[in-house]
């Protein structure tokens, strides 16, 4: 009936300045609440759909009854009907809007893949029911004000199993996309691409936006996607994931603010200041949640010497790898020297910059957090013509976290994921990453989403059955720019 809610929310919206067409319109919902009501009471106990918890029957009489509401609307004049005749895309920001929850999207076999990428049965239904629980959140987080302006429709989606340190997890999220209206040749139109959406993953950081702030240390690598990459390379399996070595756990990272979001797990994060927002444009901004189940820091930072000694693990590695690469073995005689050097020399002379300084400093020195610049690395490699294929890694110094191009290391906590769980499903972290435009009914949705967080509805997600019940609802601060 989530629907239905949101379309009386939505009537009574829009006739709450006309008593008349207040009294009307409370008439038309009761007598349309009953008749769902009743439909659905008719179809409890019947046949169940193997895809979905609720009746058939049931979601049949909640749709028809959505659809009246619906084209209620539409022929009371207030909600767009595609194809109708308009002056600007402006003027449609403040018409009604229609919401779809996962299971109302209209395409069967897009629905049928939401979980295709989980393999057992537990951790689907897991998965079900946890993104069902955050598909509530966000609607309750506009119980009071219905969308406008466009279409807010929400999808499943998984993609497999990644590791986190070395915990198995299940990867899977919630998308939710505006489709705002649009006015094309004088007629109202769905924009077919979203500019504003909400993404929330599960068991996972998600880096792929966040990488001008923070990565993963691994993408910098030629290795990265080969079997030496893997701890336990010689039982690697093709299309299996695994567990990495210690170098490719590592993440990168320039914004010490956003680290202590992500392990304090309060307020929010936003790529972009509020003051350098240039308001009425299509220009992304992200503002970012995280969500963790305890007090323990999700992210540790890399000391010097466990970056150094990653080093020399990695340097292992490269001599079983880059001689099998294909770049060394489609090079010729002349090519190989060109690109990689005397392999073995160049292997030798990275391992020997590493142990010296192991050997030489303090251990108050090495205890310290590795700082690390690429960019000035690759410089100082091209600089000095070393081999391109056989320079990766190459050890110079540590820099000041406050030169340009320099990033502080950090890894994944162990002590976090230390529990041990049979549900690989089962939330551990989530990340929230709400991208917006600063345009008027783009912005209801952020400002909406962000006046009415549920901190600790959020965190329940996280806990055991049982746990958490009876908190008291906490509004998110923001990051204080």
């Amino acid at each position: 009936m989530k629907v239905l809610k949101s379309l009386f929310i939505l009537f009574l919206f829009l006739v709450c300045s006309n008593s008349n067409q207040a009294q009307g319109l409370k008439k038309v919902t009761e007598k349309t609440t009953r008749a769902a009501n009743d439909a659905v009471d008719k179809a409890t106990g019947k046949a169940m759909d193997n895809n979905d918890s609720k009746p058939v029957t049931a979601r049949k009489a909640e749709k028809r009854t959505a659809d009246k509401l619906e084209a209620s609307l539409v022929d009371g004049g207030l909600l767009p009907q595609y194809g109708e005749p308009c002056v600007s895309s402006e003027e449609l920001q403040n018409r009604p809007g229609r919401y779809f929850t996962a299971d109302q999207y209209p395409w069967p076999a897009s629905r049928a893949e939401y979980f295709k990428k989980l393999t057992t049965a537990a951790e689907k239904n897991t998965a079900k029911q946890t993104l069902a629980q955050i598909e509530k959140l966000e609607q309750e987080s506009r119980s009071n004000q219905a969308p406008t302006g466009g279409s807010w429709e929400s999808t499943y989606s998984s993609e497999g199993y990644q590791y986190l340190d070395e915990k198995r997890l299940a990867d899977y999220r919630l998308q939710i996309g505006f489709y705002n209206y649009i006015c094309v040749k004088k007629k109202v139109e769905r924009n077919g691409e979203y500019s504003t959406v909400l993404r929330v993953f599960v068991n996972s950081l998600r880096l792929n936006t966040l990488s001008k702030f923070l990565s993963n240390i691994s993408y910098r690598g030629n290795m990265s996607d080969s079997k030496y990459s893997c701890k336990d390379w010689k039982n690697y399996k093709a299309g299996v994931v695994s567990p990495k070595i210690s170098l490719f756990n590592y993440l990168e990272c320039n914004d010490a603010i956003l680290i202590n979001t992500i392990n304090s797990g309060k307020g929010y994060w936003q790529d972009v200041p509020e003051n350098k927002i240039r308001k009425n444009t299509y220009d992304n901004v992200y503002r970012y949640w995280f969500i963790k189940k305890s007090d323990i820091p999700v992210l540790l930072p890399v000391s010097r010497k466990e970056y150094l000694e990653s080093l020399l693990e990695f340097y292992e590695r490269e001599e079983l790898y880059l001689p099998k690469s294909t770049n060394y073995e489609e090079k010729s005689n002349e090519g190989r020297q060109k690109y990689f050097g005397d392999l073995p020399a160049v292997l030798a002379n990275k391992k020997a910059l590493v142990n010296d300084v192991l050997r030489n400093k303090s251990s108050e020195w090495l205890s310290e957090q590795a700082v690390v610049n690429f960019q000035e690395d690759s410089y100082q490699n091209q600089k000095q013509k070393l081999p391109e294929y056989s320079s990766d890694f190459t050890f110079r110094t540590f820099y000041d976290s406050s030169e340009k191009g320099a990033r502080a290391l950090y890894q994944y906590n162990p002590a976090y994921f230390a529990a041990t769980k049979q549900n690989m499903a089962d939330p551990e972290l989530i990340t929230i990453a709400f991208r917006y435009v600063p345009m008027p009914a783009h912005l209801k949705l952020i400002d909406n989403f962000t006046n009415n967080f549920d901190a600790d509805g959020w965190k329940r997600i996280l806990m055991p059955v049982g746990e958490g019940q009876g908190t008291k609802k906490q509004k998110s601060p923001g990051r204080g720019f």
